[in-house]
């Protein structure tokens, strides 16, 4: 067994509100520091089960994930508070490639939603340390209050390349995370999208990128069971997310088009709409 695969028992040891329903959980754990961006780890609970989390920005030595209450577990771990109990197994999944075309890579945008906002926050820290490649955000979510991350962004990026789309137009611009990318596009010159949240959102941005043949890379989420690529519970056509992804480039979510964006699947396997 891969030392990533065995449980490491740990306490949380400070809690964070991010925005209204997105708050980060600080806990020690090596391994998770070793992450690189865009990996997950499977976050145990007492007398709940495991549950895939993304891993966000870790500060003053310990790592860190982000949590929207959604599903059972996310919702009892929305609510645990300091020196709370928590198991830790990973880090997951294939990270975002930063060195894809680095050399032609000249501006990239980064577009993300809800709880996806988490892996692409710690994306833009590693953009910021690329001195040749020009980061653009767009973070989306249905109100003022559910915006996330804003000062970290601003640490990371000058302040006219950071774009916030709100459903109610309480904040920034009204109107969804995926028009505002369909006008970066086609004011700007850009060279790869990176995007994780809502899966209609993403759908709805490959085709922007298709057709205008800027190449992607986006984290996709499904239930997951093991994180190692054994249950196959997190598939999407032939890809096991656990294993092949999170993250997908272009010719990936080709293969998979049939369901991305489209049907999600329930704890059975059971095809559902998105």
């Amino acid at each position: 067994m891969r030392t990533i695969d065995i449980l490491r028992p740990t306490t949380i040891e400070k809690v964070v509100d991010e925005s209204s329903n997105i708050r980060s959980f600080y806990f020690r754990d090596e391994l998770s520091l070793t992450s690189e961006p865009g990996q997950f780890v499977m976050v145990w609970l007492p007398r709940v089960g495991e549950f895939p989390m993304s891993l966000s920005l870790p500060r003053s030595g310990l790592a860190s994930i982000g949590v929207k209450a959604m599903g059972v577990g996310s919702k009892l771990l929305y609510e645990c508070k300091t020196d709370a109990k928590l198991g830790i197994r990973g880090p997951y999944g294939t990270p975002f490639d930063l060195n894809r075309s680095r050399k032609s890579r000249r501006i990239v945008l980064l577009a993300g939603g809800g709880t996806g906002l988490v892996p692409i926050l710690v994306l833009s820290r590693a953009f910021d340390s690329s001195k040749s490649t020009r980061g653009i955000v767009v973070v989306s979510a249905r109100t003022r209050s559910e915006v996330p991350f804003l000062r970290n962004f601003a640490k990371y990026h000058a302040k006219k390349d950071v774009y916030v789309t709100t459903d109610d137009g309480s904040l920034g611009q009204k109107g969804l995370g995926h028009e505002k990318v369909r006008e970066l596009v086609e004011s700007h010159s850009i060279d790869e999208i990176f995007s994780c949240g809502p899966e209609r959102m993403m759908a709805q941005i490959y085709e922007i990128a298709k057709r205008n043949h800027i190449p992607v890379q986006f984290s996709l989420e499904r239930i997951m069971k093991c994180g190692m690529g054994i249950c196959g519970s997190c598939t999407i056509g032939d890809k096991v997310l656990c294993r092949d992804g999170a993250v997908l480039n272009e010719k990936d979510l080709s293969e998979v088009r049939g369901e991305f964006g489209h049907y999600t699947r329930a704890k059975t396997g059971t095809l559902l709409p998105c």
